[in-house]
């Protein structure tokens, strides 16, 4: 009359969440790494647009009829600012992943759904 109620193994289940939460950290991981390096050749290209307005800057002042310089360094100061926005936006979006991955963190640990995989990777922390 009554059969009896068959409850699978939960292997597989934690299996499944340890290999999700694996792919979410790492995924996170790899978000984390792009930003950082955007970032990194951001700055650099920054920090050789400020060297250059500073000679020409110089040059100006000692050449103060060379008009081309003064729109040479507007631009200049120009990209450098939306230079300044981006790398804020990045370092943002950087926070922002890093407070994602220790939630995912939290969760697995509050929940011991520990994934086989390595949680936290101390080369990308900064």
């Amino acid at each position: 009359m009554f059969s009896a109620l068959r409850i699978r193994n939960t292997e597989p289940d934690r299996d499944s969440d340890a290999a999700r939460f694996a792919q979410l950290l790492a995924n996170l991981e790899e978000l984390e790494a792009a930003l950082r390096h955007e970032r990194q050749g951001l700055k650099e290209r920054c920090e050789r647009v400020a060297a250059t307005a500073a000679f020409a800057q110089e040059r100006f002042e000692d050449h103060p009829r060379e008009a081309r310089l003064s729109t040479q360094i507007d631009d200049m100061t120009c990209a450098m600012k939306t230079c300044t926005r981006r790398m804020a936006a990045l370092q943002r979006q950087i926070g922002l992943v890093g407070q994602l991955r220790l939630m995912a963190q939290s969760f697995v640990a509050d929940h011991d759904e520990t994934p086989s995989y390595t949680l936290a990777r101390p080369e990308l922390r900064h």
